[in-house]
């Protein structure tokens, strides 16, 4: 008997491995199929990502390369005083105590032609109209210096920069005054 008693749990040993054996292979087979549609459906849809990513690219690479045309074309222009046919781009520079003339800011921003400069008084404020170079978003990693590199050729200009745009910070469009050249 003790041997019989002994080979019982054996032999519900083996029989429950058998069903654990025969039940995996079940749930194996039957989700096969599923498994190997889900496999393709992500494979398509790594394809399609990959696809998307590359044409992203390619479009941040053109939009790259557009931006430093504008800069260099930026960095290139030069306060014509007699060509009043073409469009400008004017800044509004604020006097808080009406200390400048048009003169005086025409000079301080390298317009040479101070008829060009407009002004008015605001709300006890004197407010200059000034034509600018451009336009430039100051991103976070930036300087006043980064910044003047791209459109002066020299870049202790950037205090043009700063003294037009009183507010100036990451995260703002600034003017881009016009430089001595």
């Amino acid at each position: 008997m003790n041997q019989k008693t002994s080979a019982i749990p054996t032999i519900i040993n083996i029989v429950a491995f058998t069903i654990f054996v025969a039940f995996t292979a079940y749930l194996y087979i039957t989700n096969q199929n599923k498994w190997q549609s889900s496999v393709v459906e992500n494979a398509h849809l790594a394809d399609s990502l990959k696809k998307l990513t590359s044409e992203y690219q390619n479009q941040l690479e053109q939009y790259k390369a557009n931006e430093e045309l504008r800069i260099q074309t930026l960095k290139e222009t030069r306060f014509d005083p007699f060509d009043s046919d073409n469009f400008r781009l004017y800044g509004l520079y604020r006097d808080v105590e009406k200390r400048y003339s048009s003169m005086e800011v025409s000079l301080m921003f390298n317009v040479n032609n101070a008829n060009a400069v407009k002004s008015n008084d605001v709300l006890g404020e004197r407010w200059f109209i000034i034509p600018m170079k451009g336009v430039h978003f100051w991103e976070e990693e930036e300087t006043l210096t980064d910044i003047a590199s791209k459109y002066y050729e020299e870049k202790k200009d950037s205090i043009l920069i700063s003294k037009f745009n009183l507010d100036a910070a990451p995260g703002k469009f600034i003017f881009i005054p016009f430089d001595k050249n």
